[in-house]
């Protein structure tokens, strides 16, 4: 997901945030933990509550708190989320947010169309982030402190009849909570918290199975496997989460009905990423259309 919570650009869709360079994965997926529900009276509490860990395994909520409790010590890293899409939906509704790499969020049905999000975080304050994949959609960004610049396809709907190589400036501080573009910016120009914070509460207890390790960006990472069911559908979600020696995120992979979902590789931990302000930029008004709210149900 994203990991931090992503907000979508009309679906509310929840992700762990938002990604060079992917590890391998093991050549057999690990065998999710949990069955299906049955149908029948009482599949829906069946669904809707993990089965009760086991006395000394390993749950979700202690890999969740293990990521959190190392998380402070990352400076920067990169972030490279590659999730699908279903085609044909219009821009303004395609999510940024990548609702299927967070566990607990709903996968998306049938997906159709693949879409990449690559975002650097240098703390205390620096972003850069890439969409590449959702057309209209697309777009660099930078944050700096609350500085906020754009680029590409999206600018058409900001600054119309601005050409999408050019940079303009906006002033996320003028905008409400939750507005629509942000949410198109992936939260920008908010620091994304730690991988796996958004965890819902009734994963917590859930028990994940330790499988191989494997080599990721230069990192041994051990690959840990659990499964879940929506409640509101009953759709059978798979997770896969590897995490390093040092409990840093190697990557985050959700998938349903034999199809990944997404996934995000956390890459370039620490390194010196150069993240710098356009050499120029027009600033801009936000039109009402793009600074109103999204609807949450």
């Amino acid at each position: 997901m994203i990991t931090w919570k992503l907000k979508s650009a009309a679906t509310g869709l929840l992700a762990l945030g938002i990604l060079a360079g992917c590890g391998s994965m093991p050549e057999a997926a690990p065998t999710a933990t949990t069955a299906p529900p049955t149908a029948g009276p009482g599949a829906d509490e069946a669904v809707s509550t993990p089965a009760t860990p086991n006395e000394g395994s390993l749950t979700f909520g202690d890999l969740a708190e293990r990521v959190g409790a190392a998380w402070p010590a990352v400076e920067s890293y990169r972030v490279t989320f590659t999730g699908t899409a279903l085609s044909g939906l219009p821009s303004s509704s395609t999510p940024v947010a990548r609702p299927a790499a967070t566990p607990g969020a709903t996968p998306v049905a049938r997906p159709r169309e693949t879409y990449t999000t690559v975002r650097e975080v240098s703390q205390p304050d620096r972003q850069r982030q890439t969409v590449t994949g959702l057309g209209a959609d697309d777009h660099e960004a930078i944050a700096i402190g609350d500085e906020l610049f754009v680029r590409g396809p999206v600018v058409e709907r900001i600054a119309p009849g601005t050409p999408e190589s050019s940079w303009v400036q906006v002033d996320p501080t003028t905008l409400p909570e939750g507005a629509l573009l942000l949410n198109l910016l992936g939260g920008l120009p908010e620091i994304p918290g730690a991988p796996l914070a958004t965890l819902p509460g009734r994963l917590r207890d859930q028990e994940v199975r330790e499988a191989e390790s494997v080599e990721h960006d230069g990192r041994n990472c051990r690959v840990y496997a659990a499964a879940d069911t929506v409640p509101a559908t009953g759709m059978r979600v798979d997770y896969t989460i590897a995490i390093d020696e040092d409990d840093i995120p190697c990557f985050v992979e959700t998938g349903a009905g034999g199809i990944t979902q997404g996934r995000d590789d956390y890459t370039d931990i620490n390194a010196a990423l150069d993240i710098e302000p356009p050499p120029s930029a027009t600033p801009v008004t936000v039109p009402p259309a793009l600074a109103t709210p999204v609807a949450h149900d």
